[in-house]
């Protein structure tokens, strides 16, 4: 089996486009939900390229941010996924 990691997911020194819409966004804020949230909205991508905003909210439902940044951390997702503007790989 291969595991990936939060520190797998960039590449050559460039973020991931999902690392990079939590970036633009500002889907994170204390840094300690981060690597959990992007991971699941990886592996949410992996299985659906292109999610509603309501598929992005339950694949992310049981990851929880203290600091209130939910709707910027769904903003960023959208962004990976395309719907936003951006690429997803």
């Amino acid at each position: 089996k291969e595991v990936t990691t939060i520190e797998g997911l960039a590449r050559n020194g460039r973020l991931h486009p999902l690392q990079q819409a939590f970036h633009e966004a500002g889907g994170f804020q204390c840094g300690y939900c981060t690597p959990g949230m992007i991971m699941s909205a990886y592996g949410l991508l992996h299985g659906n390229r292109r999610p509603t905003r309501a598929q992005i909210v339950q694949g992310m439902e049981r990851n929880l941010c203290r600091c209130g940044a939910h709707q910027r951390i769904m903003a960023a997702i959208e962004t990976a996924s395309g719907q936003r503007g951006a690429s997803h790989d």
